[in-house]
C-alpha cells in the first residue's frame, strides 16, 4: 500500500536558469522530510531550464501559455494528491523550511486550514532593501478550492484557521535592471486587470491590484482614480474581498504625496484616519507619509502625536501580530518594515527634538534601528539632533551625543554629520560662543581634523573655568594643525585657531617657526593651489602679528601669496596690471630674501643657475620690473620668454605680462611718431626762418641755425642743400 501524501508542492516553471535551481534545492528538505509530491508546470521554458528541472522531477506538465495565472496554476491543482497544496514560484527559494516540516510531522495541520509565509521582495540587487509580504501559498485541499485571477492569482477561499510561519522566500522578481523594464512589466499587468475590474467592479481586490500597477509607473492621479471610484461604489451596496478597502483609502492619501500635493494629503489624511473602516495597519502608513508632511510643512506637535499613534500600534503588532493578518494586503505589508518605520520614528525623532522631549526622541531613535539596519534616514532628523545637542540638559546631551555617534559610525553619515556640527559651531556669534559649541561635542568620536578644535576648546573650557588642563597637548595640537594645514586653513581662519593658541599659553610665532622649512613649503604649495584670495589677506594680517618681518616663514608665506595672488589677477575679467607688478614684487622681494639668509653674496652674485627655479625666477622678475621702468619693452618680452621656459606654472601670468608689454610698446612707438610729426612741424618754421636770414643777407646766422637743425634731421636733403650754398656764399664772399 502506498504512503500518503500529506503536501502537494506546485511550482511553475518559465525560463529562468538563473533562479530555477535555488527554488527547487529549496523545497527538497520539504520533500525528504515530509510525505510529499512535486508538480512542475512547465509554461514555456528553454531546452537549458527544461534539462534543469527533470533532475528533480518526471511530474511535468506541459501548459500552453495564455496569459492566465489562475489556469497555469489550476493546472497543477487538478493534479495534487495531497491533503496539502503549497505553490511556489520559480524566481523565489526558501531560507528554512524548518517549521513547515515540524507543522505537517508533528499533527498540527490538522487545526488548521490555510498557511501564509512571508514572501521577502527585494528593492535591489544587493539585498539591503525590501519588504515582507505575508502570502496565503498553503492551503488545506477540498473539492471546490481552486486558483482565481489571470494576474495576481490566489485561492478562491480560505477553509479553514490560518497558521502563519515564521519562514521567507527570497523574491527579487520586482527588482528590474531598467525602469523601462519595470514599467513595462506593470503595463502588461494594467490591460487584464481593467478587463476584469470592468466585469467584476464591486471587487475591491482588482482595484487595489490595479492602483499599485498604476503606482509602479508612476502615474498617481490613475492610481487615485481608481481607488476613489472603488470607495463610492462600496458606498453604495455590498462588494467582494472587503479586506482591501482600507488599503484603498490608504493609496489615496500616498498618492496625493507623491504627487506633492501635501496639503490636500494631509487633509485627506486627516479626515480618514478619523474611519472606524480603516484598519490600524492602514492608519499606520497613513501616519507614515504624514508625518513627512507635517514636518515639511512645520506642524511638528502633530507630527508628534501621529508618531505616538504609531507607535503604539506598532506595539500592539509586535506582542499579537497574528490579530493583524486579515489586515494585510500588498500595501499594508509594508507599515511595519524598517525603511517605514525608520521613517515615521525619524520624524518623531525631529519633532521630539524641537520640543524639547529628549527622552521620547531616544528611545524612537534606538528604535529605529540604524546601526543594524540600512534604513532610511532623513537629514533634517540629523540636523535636529546635532544642532540641539549644545543647548540641551545633560541628560539631553548624553543622549543626542550618542545619536550623533550612531551617524558617524556609519560610512554614508558621517560625513554630513560632521558637516553639520561644524555648521553649528560657526554660528557662534563671538569668538567666546564658537569655542564654548565645539567643547559642547567632547564625546563625539569623529575621524576628521575638527575633532582637534573640539579638543582645544575644551582645554580652553577647563583653563577659564581655573582646572587644569595639558598644555603639552595643546602644543602638540598646534603643531599638528601647521604641518597638515594645506586643507584646514578655511576651518583654522574660522575658529581663530592663533587666538585659540594664544589663549591657551601658546606663543603662534614660536610654534611656526619650529616647523620644518620643507614642510611649510609643501603646505603652503598645496594650500594654494585651492585657496581664497580673501582669506590669505586674513592670514597676512595674522601672520604679520606673530611673526618678524624677516622671519623665513613669513617671508615664505609673502612669497606665496604675492605670486598667486598676481595670477588670480591675471585670470580675472579686467585685470589690474598695477595689482599684477605689486604681488609679483612682494614675490621677488619675500625670495630674494630668503636667498640672502641662505647664500652667501658670491654664489648669488655669480652662480645664481645653483638656486631653484623659483628663486632664480625671483632675480628675473627684479630685471624684468627694472626694464619695464627704463622703458627697455623689448628686452622685458624676451625676459618674460625666458620666464616661461624658467617656470611653465607661471604662464597664465606671463600670457598677462606679454599682453601687456605689446600694448606698451605700441604706446612707445605711437609717442615716437608723435614727436617724430612735432618736430616735422617745428623744422618747417626753423627753415623758414633760415630762409628769411638768408634774404637779410645774414649768411652766417643762417649757417649756423641749419647746422643745429641738421645735428637733428641728418636725412633731410633740403636742409644739406640750404648748409651747401649757405657754405659756398660765405666761401665766395
Amino acid at each position: 500500500m502506498s504512503k500518503q501524501i500529506l503536501l502537494t508542492i506546485s511550482i511553475l516553471i518559465s525560463d529562468r536558469p538563473d533562479t530555477v535551481r535555488k527554488c527547487l534545492d529549496s523545497v527538497q528538505p520539504l520533500l525528504k522530510a515530509v510525505p510529499s509530491e512535486l508538480i512542475l508546470t512547465d509554461t514555456g521554458c528553454g531546452e537549458q531550464v527544461r534539462s534543469i528541472i527533470e533532475e528533480y522531477t518526471d511530474h511535468i506538465i506541459r501548459f500552453q501559455w495564455c496569459n492566465d495565472f489562475a489556469k497555469a496554476r489550476n493546472a497543477g491543482l487538478k493534479q495534487a494528491k495531497g491533503k496539502w497544496f503549497l505553490f511556489v514560484d520559480d524566481d523565489e527559494w526558501f531560507e528554512d523550511t524548518t517549521e513547515i516540516i515540524h507543522f505537517f510531522n508533528s499533527g498540527e495541520y490538522k487545526q488548521y486550514g490555510i498557511g501564509g509565509y512571508y514572501q521577502r521582495n527585494y528593492g535591489n540587487r544587493e539585498g539591503t532593501i525590501y519588504s515582507d509580504l505575508l502570502v496565503g501559498r498553503m492551503t488545506r485541499l477540498e473539492p471546490d478550492v481552486k486558483f482565481v485571477y489571470s494576474i495576481h492569482e490566489c485561492f478562491n477561499r480560505v477553509v479553514g484557521k490560518v497558521k502563519k510561519f515564521n519562514v521567507f522566500v527570497h523574491h527579487y522578481g520586482y527588482v528590474y535592471d531598467t525602469k523601462e523594464a519595470l514599467h513595462a512589466h506593470a503595463r502588461r499587468n494594467i490591460e487584464p486587470l481593467l478587463r476584469e475590474l470592468k466585469a467584476a467592479p464591486n471587487d475591491m481586490k482588482l482595484a487595489l491590484q490595479l492602483t499599485q500597477e498604476y503606482n509602479v509607473i508612476d502615474e498617481y492621479e490613475k492610481s487615485i482614480e481608481v481607488a476613489r471610484e472603488a470607495i463610492e461604489i462600496a458606498k453604495k451596496g455590498p462588494i467582494e474581498n472587503d479586506f482591501c478597502l482600507a488599503s484603498l483609502y490608504t493609496n489615496v492619501v500616498l498618492g496625493l504625496m507623491d504627487l506633492w500635493r501635501f496639503q490636500e494629503g494631509i487633509a485627506v489624511g486627516e479626515e480618514y484616519l478619523q474611519l472606524d473602516i480603516l484598519d490600524p495597519m492602514a492608519k499606520a502608513l497613513i501616519a507614515v507619509r504624514m508625518t513627512s508632511a507635517y514636518m515639511r510643512e512645520g506642524e511638528i506637535d502633530k507630527c508628534y502625536a501621529l508618531t505616538q499613534y504609531y507607535w503604539k500600534v506598532y506595539h500592539d503588532y509586535v506582542r499579537d501580530d497574528e490579530k493583524f493578518i486579515t489586515y494585510i494586503t500588498n500595501i499594508t505589508c509594508s507599515s511595519f518594515e524598517p525603511y517605514n518605520r525608520s521613517i515615521i520614528l525619524g520624524n518623531g525623532v525631529n519633532a521630539a527634538v524641537l520640543m524639547g522631549k529628549e527622552d521620547i526622541a531616544w528611545e524612537w531613535f534606538q528604535a529605529m534601528e540604524i546601526e543594524e539596519h540600512v534604513v532610511h534616514i532623513e537629514p533634517e532628523m540629523v540636523k535636529a539632533v546635532a544642532e540641539k545637542l549644545p543647548e540641551g540638559s545633560s541628560k539631553a546631551r548624553e543622549y543626542y551625543t550618542e545619536m550623533c555617534n550612531v551617524f558617524l559610525r556609519r560610512e554614508d553619515m558621517k560625513f554630513f554629520i560632521t558637516d553639520v556640527i561644524i555648521a553649528r559651531c560657526r554660528q557662534g556669534a563671538a569668538w567666546e560662543d564658537k569655542v564654548r559649541l565645539a567643547a559642547a561635542y567632547r564625546d563625539c568620536v569623529m575621524e576628521h581634523p575638527f575633532r582637534k578644535i573640539i579638543e582645544t576648546a575644551v582645554l580652553i573650557c577647563a583653563r577659564d573655568a581655573g582646572e587644569d588642563y595639558d598644555r603639552a597637548q595643546a602644543g602638540q595640537t598646534a603643531a599638528w594643525f601647521w604641518t597638515h594645514m594645506a586643507n584646514h586653513m578655511t576651518l583654522m581662519k574660522d575658529f581663530d585657531f592663533v587666538k585659540m593658541e594664544e589663549h591657551l599659553g601658546l606663543v603662534p610665532g614660536q610654534i611656526l617657526e619650529k616647523i620644518p622649512f620643507y614642510v611649510w613649503q609643501k603646505e603652503l604649495t598645496a594650500y594654494f593651489s585651492h585657496y581664497s584670495r580673501e582669506e590669505a589677506v586674513w592670514w597676512t594680517e595674522k601672520f604679520a602679528a606673530y611673526l618678524p618681518e624677516n622671519s623665513m616663514v613669513m617671508l615664505l608665506w609673502k612669497a606665496f601669496a604675492g605670486i598667486y595672488d598676481a595670477i588670480g589677477e591675471a585670470g580675472s575679467e579686467g585685470a589690474s596690471m598695477e595689482v599684477i607688478l605689486s604681488g609679483v614684487r612682494e614675490y621677488a622681494d619675500s625670495r630674494i630674501a630668503i636667498c640672502e639668509q641662505i647664500y652667501r653674496p658670491e654664489i648669488l652674485q655669480n652662480k645664481r643657475d645653483v638656486l631653484t627655479e623659483e628663486d632664480q625666477a625671483a632675480y628675473r622678475l627684479v630685471a624684468l620690473e627694472e626694464q619695464i621702468k627704463a622703458g627697455a619693452y623689448g628686452s622685458a618680452v624676451e625676459e618674460v620668454k625666458e620666464l616661461r621656459e624658467l617656470l611653465p606654472g607661471l604662464n597664465p601670468l606671463m600670457k598677462c605680462y606679454l599682453e601687456w608689454l605689446s600694448d606698451k610698446m605700441k604706446e612707445q612707438e605711437k609717442e615716437k611718431k608723435a614727436a617724430a610729426n612735432e618736430f616735422q612741424v617745428l623744422s618747417v618754421g626753423v627753415k623758414l626762418k633760415i630762409r628769411q636770414l638768408m634774404t637779410a643777407g645774414n649768411y652766417e646766422a643762417a649757417l649756423a641755425v641749419a647746422r643745429q637743425l641738421h645735428a637733428l634731421m641728418p636725412d633731410d636733403e633740403e636742409l644739406l642743400r640750404q648748409i651747401e650754398k649757405l657754405e659756398g656764399i660765405l666761401q665766395g664772399g
